[in-house]
């Protein structure tokens, strides 16, 4: 017998066993690998913590009265308002310009309703102009049609109406500017007063008005209703006009005359409104007042060149309709109504609004949007400081 234990086996068959020197380099490896891949890892979070992240240069977001550029004041609760025109059907060509671009920069975003008035002396809006319209606009957009009442579009009944147009006559020939035309003078009646009577207005808070052939040149990106109600201010402008002399002589007489009758205390925007200018005194008034009214001459309108006679253009304008209800402002109105000269001369809106805002507002209550980019005939406005963002 043998003993198995001291049984040499060949080296050929004998299994081979794992070596210790190759297991080593191998954890050497991986070992010397983690390190790397750690040491890397180290030094990116090192650098970035101590660079200056670069990303993109985000949007402003400025406040409104800064300019046109994107502000968060879209995503706020909207106001009480409206679009307000006063158009006829022939006005279409020029209209739906003005509506397409008016929506590109501004509603189709804030969506405020439209309310179109027509007038008495035109047919009432046909279905074709209704459906250009909503076409115009975007899609669901509210749009409200109708019509002046008559007695708002009419020679007032205190009034001799053969005499009144005799006047018309006279007027054209003396040169006043749509003096002839008996619509504007009914216009101008309606928009100094009538106008926040109507009835489709009286459930809006706020109207801004819109004109044919009006362009915006600057997308308006925030909510100019919503800007003036948080301000606590009445009425907003873009461009101010010099009035035409001849237009209203005895406007201002006849506003001083209700000042004093009636006792209203002129705010501090009173006097920069009816400084007078080479000895002369007030808005457009001769060097008394308080004269009789001055009889109507081809050649009477020299005599006024000595006051200001700036006034808000009323092309464009945004107002809250509370105050052109309230009895302060309908009251002037009222008294301006009954002396005649919306008739007897050719008194324009825009002084009205301008003197009534003078006498019963003042400055805070006003406000110039000089971030809009406006034009409307040969007038226009283009904001002068380039930082507005404007186009």
């Amino acid at each position: 017998m043998f003993n198995v234990s001291s049984l040499r086996v060949p080296a050929w068959a004998q299994r081979p066993q794992p070596s210790r020197a190759l297991f080593s380099r191998l954890q050497l490896l991986a070992l010397a690998l983690l390190t790397v891949v750690l040491l890397l890892t180290h030094l990116l979070l090192t650098r970035t913590r101590s660079a200056p992240l670069i990303t993109a240069t985000p949007v402003p977001r400025l406040p409104p009265f800064s300019g046109c550029a994107p502000t968060s004041t879209e995503l706020l609760p909207r106001e009480n308002g409206a679009i307000l025109l006063l158009v006829r059907e022939a006005d279409l060509p020029e209209l739906l310009p003005t509506l397409r671009n008016f929506e590109h920069r501004f509603n189709s975003r804030f969506r405020y309703p439209y309310v179109l008035l027509s007038t008495p002396d035109e047919p009432p809006f046909s279905t074709h102009f209704r459906a250009e319209i909503a076409e115009a606009v975007h899609p669901g957009a509210t749009l409200e049609f109708g019509e002046v009442p008559a007695e708002h579009w009419s020679i007032p009944e205190w009034m001799d109406e053969e005499e009144v147009k005799k006047g018309f006559e006279r007027q054209q020939r003396a040169g006043v500017q749509y003096g002839g035309r008996e619509g504007y003078h009914h216009m101008c009646r309606f928009y100094s007063g009538l106008f926040a009577r109507h009835e489709l207005l009286q459930k809006y808070e706020w109207y801004w008005r819109l004109e044919p052939s009006v362009r915006f040149y600057c997308s308006v990106t925030y909510d100019p209703f919503r800007f003036l109600a948080q301000r606590n201010q009445t009425y907003g402008f873009v461009i101010t006009l010099i009035d035409d002399l001849n237009t209203i002589p005895n406007l201002f007489p006849a506003v001083e005359r209700y000042v004093k009758e009636s006792g209203v205390v002129p705010t501090d925007m009173w006097d920069f409104f009816t400084r007078a200018k080479n000895g002369g005194s007030g808005y457009s008034a001769s060097s008394s007042p308080f004269s009789p009214p001055i009889p109507f001459t081809d050649g009477y309108a020299d005599i006024w060149h000595n006051a200001d006679r700036c006034h808000f253009w009323t092309n464009f304008e945004i107002g809250h309709l509370p105050f052109f209800r309230s009895q302060p402002y309908q009251d002037l109105f009222n008294a301006l109504d009954h002396a005649g000269g919306f008739y007897t001369e050719r008194w324009g809106d825009a002084p009205i609004r301008t003197i009534a805002l003078a006498l019963l507002e003042g400055a805070d209550k006003v406000h110039y949007f000089e971030d809009f980019a406006y034009r409307h005939d040969w007038f226009m406005h283009c904001p002068e400081r380039k930082e507005m963002g404007c186009e």
